[in-house]
């Protein structure tokens, strides 16, 4: 809706015109004056010649955008709204301190991976040195089984007994290795789904 402000000589011809105060009270109320009022004013009291001179009189209302909106209610919407940008906000920071950003991204980087701290890569490195000589410890377990039980209980050929040690050698080797590859497989699909889950938090109460 168009509204003209009420210059000095609006003002002065409003309080000139023959109108009751209420009415000119109203009129003055504020700091513009509506298109619609304006022109009911016009009809009803012919204040100038024409309404073209009226309008003249006057000037079109601006309003100032640099007012605070702090008084102005808030609707539901707007303070739910404002509540879910606020929960995403602290998410966002959260995940950016449980998972750094690496300073140079490159082709072949995976944007799930994590940054391991040297403790970390420490304890990883360990794990896997001593998962191998676990398996190495397996494979050679069953390899002087088979060569024991060959010679004891079969009186088989050496060369039999070597290829039967090998085979099963290798057996336990690729049994090992796949249970082991499961493993970190299942660990790997649980830290994804771990990461994918997303915290949200509530503000239950204010103290001031």
């Amino acid at each position: 809706m168009t509204k003209f402000e009420i210059t000095p000589t609006l003002k002065e011809t409003i309080e000139k015109t023959d109108i009751p105060d209420e009415i000119a009270k109203n009129l003055l109320s504020n700091a513009y004056i509506s298109h619609q009022n304006l022109v009911l004013f016009y009809k009803d009291y012919k204040p100038t010649p024409t309404l073209i001179a009226l309008i003249r009189s006057t000037k079109l209302y601006t309003p100032n955008l640099n007012v605070s909106n702090e008084s102005r209610p808030k609707s539901k919407e707007f303070i739910k709204s404002m509540e879910q940008l606020r929960l995403k906000a602290k998410e966002e920071e959260y995940q950016k301190l449980i998972k750094p950003k690496q300073e140079f991204d490159t082709l072949y980087n995976n944007s799930l991976e994590e940054m391991m701290t040297p403790a970390q890569a420490h304890k990883e490195v360990k794990s896997q040195l001593t998962t191998i000589v676990n398996i190495l410890i397996s494979v050679g377990s069953v390899v002087y089984a088979i060569w024991y039980w060959t010679d004891s209980s079969m009186k088989i050929q050496d060369g039999y007994r070597i290829l039967l040690c090998l085979f099963f050698g290798i057996l336990v080797l690729v049994a090992e290795v796949v249970v082991y590859m499961s493993y970190l497989n299942k660990i790997e699909e649980a830290k994804v789904k771990e990461r994918s889950k997303l915290e949200v938090k509530k503000l239950v109460k204010t103290l001031e």
